[in-house]
């Protein structure tokens, strides 16, 4: 994870940390995340994450 983080940065893109993989849903189809992706800073997207509600369809 490390090694990619640094790779992406020296690419000039900011990275976020979102795992474990379980947690993935976080940043799918309609969650905050997902509306903001393609205009959100780093401090955002962190934000967004946090603020996401799982949805449980019966």
């Amino acid at each position: 994870m490390e090694l990619v983080t640094r790779l992406y940065d020296r690419f000039g893109f900011d990275t976020v940390d979102n795992s474990p993989l379980s947690e993935s849903w976080r940043s799918g189809p309609g969650q905050p995340a997902w509306a903001a992706h393609e205009h959100q800073t780093r401090a955002e997207l962190m934000a967004n994450l946090a603020r996401a509600r799982r949805i449980i369809v019966r």
